[in-house]
């Protein structure tokens, strides 16, 4: 009886099969854990506090020296050859791109700022004569193709003249003929050695005036082209 109670009790046990535990993780598993480096919120914080406060103050920046470095330029007038139009001391804002992009050779009339290579200095006149036209003089005034020129800018009429009354200037391709506003007292393309000025040494179109110096001609803002 006994043997029979152990024969039927046996596969009661092997129906029961043993739980084994969990295997321990490997010193290597350990290892391949990444390690997350701490953030610094406050640093974080702080500058993106200041780019909310500031940040606009670099962007401005940037802006503006685009600006006037490829689109505007600014000029300072320190001779009283453009008055009364530009009076000395003035400061005037000229358009860079006007002539950069579009037609190279300006309009009659214009008034731009251009490297003059014969004296080695950066200049502002007006242009009067175009490519192909001769400029003459003749009782105070200025003839295109012997036609006397309209210059209702000037603060005085008929005072314009060169050395003679005979002198002419057939201008070249490419090239304008220039004269300052004050024409009893501005040195030009009447008196240069070289009188012609090539189109490609002109830097800008002059827009607006800005003359608040005590003392000049006039006082305030004004549009010159």
């Amino acid at each position: 009886m006994s043997e029979e109670k152990d024969q039927k009790e046996l596969p009661e046990k092997a129906q029961k099969p043993e739980t084994s535990e969990k295997p321990a993780m490997t010193e290597k598993s350990e290892k391949k854990k990444k390690r997350v480096k701490p953030v610094n919120e406050r640093g974080r914080t702080a500058f993106g506090r200041f780019l909310r406060n500031y940040g606009y103050l670099f962007v401005t920046v940037l802006v503006m020296l685009a600006l006037f470095r490829g689109i505007f330029l600014l000029g300072f007038v320190t001779s009283g050859s453009m008055e009364t139009t530009l009076p000395t001391h003035s400061v005037f804002l000229s358009w860079h791109l006007s002539y950069a992009v579009g037609d190279p050779v300006p309009e009659r009339g214009d008034i731009v700022l251009f490297d003059s290579e014969e004296l080695g200095q950066t200049l502002v006149k007006r242009v009067v004569g175009l490519p192909g036209e001769t400029v003459s003089f003749k009782d105070g005034y200025v003839l295109i193709d012997g036609t006397e020129l309209e210059e209702r800018y000037l603060p005085v009429q008929g005072i314009t003249y060169s050395h003679g009354e005979n002198d002419r200037f057939t201008v070249p391709e490419g090239c304008v003929f220039l004269l300052g506003d004050h024409r009893d007292d501005s040195l030009d393309s009447r008196f240069w050695q070289d009188p012609f000025v090539p189109a490609s040494n002109i830097r800008a179109r002059a827009l607006a005036v800005v003359s608040l110096w005590p003392g000049n001609t006039w006082l305030g803002v004004r549009r010159v082209g």
